[in-house]
């Protein structure tokens, strides 16, 4: 076997690699792909990623050395180098700024990482996608444990994503009998020491039940044979720092690359998968349980004073269920705050104990009459219920500036219904929308068959990518300038079917005293419309205090 001269390593940096190592003779028998070496780039020493090995290199200057092998063995499998490369085409990224995300922040820097060889790689199957369409949240593990519990049984390994916190109680309750506690870990955020030392349990096979958030969709579990999403819909699923990636998005690549199954579990299926089962593309598995049913409060012929939520229907609606003995819940968007709600009910309800509930409050109060609660609320989805459950404003739900709007006041409206036993009012002043009549249809499927045709109209995902590129700075007419100067990059290397906005604000202008302009792209062409913005982001040195972040649908 011809000895390799030349590593190609890619570092985490938004530039585009490989780069061209020169091996040095006492480092030619340790070298291997997937390996982290200590490189010298750009005049500083730097932790890079082997993504191949080469008998020479096509590169005519003089090249760097390799300084050090940090690994004893490759800390990436070939499915990972190739889940890495597919990474950054899909969120438009570097394979090196890839490659940094999937690992440990402790292996990050120039540390030695205690990895044993990697096993022979035995697929469990061809590749599959199932989605769990559980409406109650009641029967879903039912189907998942006994999945779970034959494919460690057949020595495979298992990754549980779970959206939040709110879900993991009662998630590691009942995944904990299914395997011993030196065979199962969770991922969570801890000490870069201790956040390494159970990354390396997986890592190294010991653990094979792995539980985690979002960025445990890059847990190193050996023998991958199931990867299940639980609540995939969830918005938290979306990781708020760049690179922007979606963990269900990559969980279907990962499983893909590794031929093993994928299980969606939702009770408010986003849209995309719901297409995709309706595209051949999941197989769709419906739980079907009663729920509350969903009236809407017409308040067009209500004159109501500023800033008050309790319309004279409503208000008739919360006296039944009170007399009745009953609980009546009030739901309110977080940004308007439960304070001045309770203050109002209060003043109405002289009588009734009325109690608020948000992300900041230590406990549920269960013996209220009266709750007015915000999404923090849903924590506690799978064991309260109340009578009658209101949402004060829905059309707010409808008015955000997003094309998730709808999808999320669906899955708003579902978890409502779940905590409910009578039925759950929408107040609304626009009765007569064709969303709204979806909403409260008691099929889900009119709700999807309105808001796929409204996205396919539109042109919004799943039907076409859109990618945002957003420039920040302190400096107003900095930030601005860079976005038009970026705008004209982009601009001319479009094709007939990407369509180039031209710069704005950005929806958050304003962001921790930092300007924020946008330049938007969308096209029916992923790979198209990634590969321009990067090309033109090869072409575009920002000006110093500027900063560019890049996110894709």
């Amino acid at each position: 076997m011809t000895r390799p001269l030349i590593a190609q390593v890619v570092v985490g940096v938004p530039v585009e690699g490989p780069f061209d190592y020169l091996i040095p003779d006492e480092l030619s028998a340790k070298v291997a792909a997937g390996q982290r070496v200590l490189v010298r780039f750009a005049g500083r020493k730097r932790v890079g990623v082997i993504v191949r090995l080469l008998a020479n290199t096509e590169h005519t200057g003089k090249l760097s050395v390799l300084m050090n092998v940090l690994d004893a063995a490759p800390v990436f499998s070939p499915e990972f180098i190739r889940l890495a490369d597919v990474f950054a085409r899909r969120f438009a990224c570097t394979t090196g700024e890839a490659f940094e995300l999937f690992l440990p922040a402790y292996l990050r820097e120039a540390k030695i990482a205690a990895v044993t060889p990697h096993g022979p790689r035995a697929p469990q199957g061809p590749f599959s996608v199932d989605m769990i369409f559980d409406r109650g949240q009641t029967k879903r593990w039912d189907i998942l444990l006994p999945r779970i519990t034959a494919t460690l049984r057949e020595g495979y390994g298992v990754l549980v994503l779970v959206p939040d916190s709110a879900r993991l109680a009662d998630v590691l309750a009942k995944l904990g009998p299914l395997a011993k506690a030196e065979e199962r870990v969770f991922l969570a955020q801890d000490t870069p020491k201790k956040e390494y030392d159970r990354w390396l349990k997986a890592r190294n096979g010991q653990a094979r039940l792995v539980v985690g958030f979002v960025s445990a969709v890059f847990a190193p579990v050996q023998r991958l044979g199931l990867v299940v999403v639980i609540d995939e819909e969830s918005a938290a699923y979306k990781n708020d720092q760049s690179p922007f990636y979606h963990a269900r998005d990559v969980a279907f690549a990962r499983a893909a690359i590794e031929g093993c199954a994928l299980v969606c579990v939702s009770s408010a299926p986003s849209a995309e998968m719901w297409h995709k089962a309706g595209a051949g593309e999941a197989s769709l598995t419906r739980l079907d349980e009663a729920l509350a049913p969903v009236k809407l409060l017409d308040l067009t012929n209500f004159k109501m004073k500023k800033g008050t939520y309790v319309s004279p229907g409503l208000r008739q609606l919360i006296e039944t269920t009170l007399k009745n003995g009953h609980k009546a819940l009030c739901y309110i968007q977080a940004a308007r705050g439960v304070a001045g709600v309770v203050a109002e009910i209060k003043k109405i309800f002289s009588s009734a104990r009325v109690e608020g509930y948000d992300k900041a409050s230590a406990a549920l109060g269960t013996d209220a009459d009266i709750l007015v609660v915000t999404q923090a609320v849903f924590r506690h989805r799978a064991s309260f219920k109340a009578a009658l459950t209101v949402v004060l404003d829905i059309d707010w739900e409808f008015h955000k500036h997003h094309y998730q709007a709808a999808q999320g006041a669906f899955a708003l409206v579902q978890y409502l219904r779940q905590m409910t036993q009578e039925q759950v009012v929408l107040q609304t002043r626009n009765a007569a929308d064709p969303l709204l009549q979806a909403l409260a249809a008691p099929d889900p499927a009119a709700f999807y068959d309105r808001e796929l045709a409204q996205r396919r109209a539109m042109e919004l995902p799943p039907f076409a990518t859109h990618v945002t590129i957003i420039l920040r700075s302190a400096d107003f007419e900095l930030a601005c300038g860079e976005a038009k100067r970026l705008y004209d990059i982009l601009d001319p290397l479009r094709s007939g079917d990407v369509m180039v906005l031209e710069p704005q604000e950005d929806r958050a202008a304003i962001v921790r005293g930092k300007f924020r302009f946008c330049v938007t792209l969308q096209g029916p062409d992923r790979d198209v419309v990634v590969g321009i913005v990067k090309g033109a982001l090869k072409a575009f040195r920002p000006r110093k205090g500027t900063v560019v972040t890049v996110n894709v649908d």
